[in-house]
């Protein structure tokens, strides 16, 4: 009988060791997930794509005359957590919607994986957005991401996009822009499933979309904006 109570005794100890260094190690220091601090789009990337509510946008179609404008209606973006098993940081989220008279575009900011991500293109993927825009009813378009760098592409599921150039300097109806990126994208679900271009200004917005048919590249039409009022 005693060497019963001897074994649970040694059994109990045994176990409550074990439970204290389990403690001991999950509050270790080293295991707890690196703070990398606040990654914000900041003005490089503002200047394209940040206006006021009602800031609006007048384009014109280049084969048939129809005219199109574009509101913006809102512009939201907040601080979101992330945090993992070793990577722990505040990532800027962008929102912004626009209305035009095909419907409305929403714009939503996607972010890479806290921790599944490899370091170095976590490097660059943290310090980029990309914010795809949906269209009512129709589907998605990776027109931009911000700010515009020729190390890194955009896209959505079935869709790719890249930065092709940075204009310094772009003519659009007579009207000089600057600091104008192209994109292009392979398969745009919001325009007829077409490989698009799309040209966005520094402090303007979008200037210039285009269509082109697929495998012969040939150019369909365009919309080009006429007129326009933003406030930054």
């Amino acid at each position: 009988m005693k060497t019963m109570k001897t074994r649970q005794t040694l059994l109990i100890w045994t176990m409550a060791v074990g439970l204290f260094s389990g403690i001991m190690t999950s509050c270790n220091p080293d295991d707890e997930p690196q703070y990398l601090g606040e990654f914000r789009l900041g003005a490089e990337g503002e200047a394209y794509i940040k206006f006021e509510p009602g800031s609006y946008w007048v384009y014109e179609n280049d084969q048939t005359g129809e005219r199109d404008s574009i509101v913006m209606q809102w512009y939201n973006s907040q601080m979101l957590h992330f945090e993992g098993r070793t990577r722990d940081y505040y990532r800027e989220h962008i929102q912004f919607q626009w209305r035009g008279n095909s419907g409305e575009y929403t714009f939503a900011s996607v972010h890479p994986f806290v921790d599944l991500t490899p370091q170095e293109q976590f490097e660059r993927s943290s310090v980029h957005w990309a914010i795809p825009c949906s269209k009512t009813a129709i589907g998605y378009s990776a027109m931009m991401h911000m700010p515009p760098r020729f190390d890194r592409n955009g896209g959505v599921s079935g869709q790719t996009s890249g930065l092709n150039t940075v204009h310094d300097s772009l003519q659009v109806k007579g009207q000089w822009y600057f600091d104008v990126a192209e994109f292009e994208v392979s398969n745009d679900w919001i325009w007829d499933s077409k490989p698009t271009k799309y040209f966005w200004a520094k402090h303007v917005g979008l200037i210039k979309r285009e269509k082109y048919a697929h495998w012969t590249n040939e150019y369909i039409e365009g919309w080009e904006l006429v007129n326009y009022e933003v406030i930054q």
